[in-house]
């Protein structure tokens, strides 16, 4: 039962090769909004099945060290991936796969619940953004593919603005509860694990570098496109406001003060 238990675990908190199910079960769930609540909601089901019915991984020392190496190659395998993505919701949601899967690390240090809950919404939340944003772009241009037309930040400078803010909060940009959740993770890897983390800092610098090189510049070339109101544009900036607070407010507990 525990092992079941396990595997259902490992696709609602993305871990190599059950990580293929969780990104179709995200990808498949009806249009901008049914992602953005599948990403927020499955890695938080899975954390209550895995706290609320017994220990963490029924494996000896050996096959815990196993489970970890997977972990890692998930996180660096999915980071790449995201690299040659160029549809946001695609990208956002390898991204937030490669950070999903660093949980595990804080579930087998023993974290207590509701801080690895904390730390799972530190990737899913700016995830299930870009995915709104995503659809609010569809609706523009018929999709969200970076790069095709030129530089959007001259024709949406305020869906452009919003999408920037995001992904940077999704790579764990400072101040961005994912650098302080990224932070924990370090605290608790001794310094022979830490290259692959090394590696994967570096891959999402790759990766939201070309993100925002198709976003930002160049020439736009297409037909006028009518930006976001204000309305949208604010609710949109007090939410990365206060997601940005949060991640502050908690630091303190993440980086083990």
């Amino acid at each position: 039962m525990e092992w079941i238990i396990l595997l259902l675990v490992a696709v609602l908190l993305p871990v190599f090769p059950f990580s293929w199910i969780f990104n179709r079960l995200v990808a498949t769930a009806p249009g901008p909004w049914g992602r953005a609540l599948a990403i927020l909601v499955l890695p938080q089901l899975g954390i209550l099945l895995l706290y609320h019915t017994g220990p963490f991984l029924p494996l000896p020392v050996l096959g815990q060290r196993i489970w970890m190496m997977m972990v890692l190659f998930t996180a660096v395998f999915y980071a790449f991936r995201a690299v040659s993505a160029r549809e946001i919701s695609i990208w956002s949601r390898l991204t937030a796969s490669s950070g999903l899967t660093l949980t595990w690390f804080l579930v087998a240090s023993g974290s207590p619940v509701h801080l690895t809950q904390l730390f799972v919404l530190a990737w899913t939340l700016p995830a299930a953004l870009l995915m709104i944003w995503a659809g609010l772009l569809t609706q523009r241009m018929g999709g969200a593919y970076l790069g095709l037309r030129g530089g959007l930040a001259s024709e949406l400078p305020r869906l452009s603005g919003l999408i920037t803010v995001t992904a940077l909060a999704l790579v764990a940009t400072p101040v961005f509860p994912g650098f302080f959740a990224l932070l924990q993770v370090f605290h608790l890897l001794s310094l022979s694990w830490l290259w692959p983390l090394l590696l994967l800092l570096m891959i999402w610098g790759w990766s939201i570098g070309k993100f925002l090189q198709d976003l930002l510049f160049g020439i736009y070339q297409g037909e006028p496109l009518v930006d976001i109101g204000g309305t949208v544009t604010g609710v949109g900036v007090g939410v990365l406001f206060l997601f940005a607070l949060f991640g502050l407010l908690w630091s303190g507990l993440w980086i083990g003060i």
